[in-house]
């Protein structure tokens, strides 16, 4: 099956491009063809992402920075990263210095590189910094940059490709939890509502709705109608993310006592379901154009869904663990001590300045990154108060 643009407005891939990633259009398509015409689309989503070799974190393709798709809070500054260290290095101090950092998907490596220099530079580096990363390929690139950058800190870091049993310190995941497979869903105020499925016809991946094809997915479905179907326009189409459930269920498995953090854009329950979100809250990246179309460009963009935060913290709630906190990226930075890094910048070195500080803008910026971003703190066994959601925590919004 061959590649067609559909979304016209977005960059074409060049030639080169096109020949990589037709593999893994044909392993999709027998994907398909061995589910009679129709695949779920979380395993759409893992196939496009996280296939060996050809999938889009798995490929050689560049991601991050201005070569490749998007920027992340840690690329645009190192002021992201530091102000996370102080808030481990809090935690580790409560935990008497016993606990480790284990990081979900370290992308580059950047954000485990400049929490390491700097809980160093605080004199509390964990003895062990774990990585869960599923590419081999980025696997590599961040043992290059922790190599390079911080390399008598390299013997603290361990990649692993399973939780640990248990685990006592950090759990941190910035921009983990959108990119974790999805299904999505079609309500139609009828009540026969449909699953979304991936197939293709005229050699072009389309979406195929039909009845959910699981149990626990159907319950989602209906509570969610049952909450937000009334103000919903006929055939609304979001996402219900039961991967993540299960994720937060074997986090609080794993964490004996400490924090499980994590940064990404989404909403609460109820701005989830909004009326006018009757699209979803589905998101691709390609060469820095935004979109939300998942079935062009496959293997060449990411692709991701916004995080519900009222389910995050309902399965973490109803799995021991104690929802410490919630805010927004801007409250959370402030509370973790930007203001005091920011006055470390030389005001009179106007150049260097402006360089520094022109980031941080878009970080806290209302329309930037500051408000849709959200922070969640999960804690277990652990009685202290956390200083990121100390300026303002919105735990009553959840």
């Amino acid at each position: 099956m061959k590649l067609q643009n559909a979304v016209l407005q977005l960059p074409s891939p060049s030639t080169e491009e096109l020949q990589k990633i037709q593999p893994l259009l044909n392993q999709i398509c027998t994907e398909i063809d061995k589910h009679n015409g129709k695949l779920d689309f979380t395993r759409f989503m893992e196939m496009a992402l996280y296939t060996p070799d050809l999938g889009y974190y798995a490929s050689n393709k560049a991601i991050f920075g201005e070569q490749g798709d998007f920027v992340t809070a840690p690329e645009l500054s190192p002021l992201f990263s530091r102000c996370l260290a102080k808030q481990a290095e809090e935690v580790l101090t409560n935990l008497n210095c016993e606990g480790d950092i284990l990081e979900f998907g370290a992308g580059a490596g950047t954000m485990a590189c400049d929490i390491l220099m700097e809980l160093d530079t605080l004199n509390c580096l964990p003895k062990n910094y774990l990585i869960s990363e599923l590419s081999d390929t980025l696997r590599k690139r961040q043992q290059s940059r922790i190599a390079t950058y911080a390399p008598h800190l390299l013997d603290r870091v361990s990649w692993i490709d399973e939780l640990p049993e248990s685990f006592t310190g950090v759990m941190l995941g910035n921009e983990i939890l959108d990119a974790i497979p999805t299904h999505r869903v079609r309500f139609n105020q009828n009540g026969e509502h449909e699953q979304l499925f991936v197939g293709y016809e005229n050699s072009q991946l389309t979406w195929i709705g039909c009845n959910p094809d699981d149990e626990f997915l159907m319950s989602e479905i209906n509570n969610i109608f049952n909450k937000f179907g009334q103000g919903m326009p006929d055939h609304y189409e979001t996402e219900i993310n039961i991967n993540s459930i299960q994720w937060i269920k074997k986090i609080s498995q794993t964490l004996d006592q400490g924090l499980a953090l994590f940064i990404d854009y989404g909403f609460t329950e109820s701005e989830f379901f909004r009326p006018e979100r009757s699209e979803g809250t589905l998101m691709c990246h390609y060469k820095h154009c935004a979109h939300s179309n998942p079935l062009t460009h496959v293997g060449l963009q990411d692709i991701t869904s916004h995080v519900n935060f009222t389910s995050i913290a309902e399965v973490a709630f109803e799995n021991d663990m104690t929802i410490s906190g919630f805010t927004n990226q801007t409250y959370f930075l402030v509370g973790c001590g930007l203001e005091s890094l920011l006055n470390e910048i030389d005001i009179n070195d106007t150049k260097q300045f402006i360089t520094e500080t022109q980031p941080v803008k878009v970080l806290i910026l209302p329309d930037e990154m500051g408000e849709l971003f959200k922070v969640i703190g999960l804690t277990k066994n652990y009685d202290h108060d956390l200083m990121g959601f100390r300026t303002k925590n919105m735990l009553e919004r959840l």
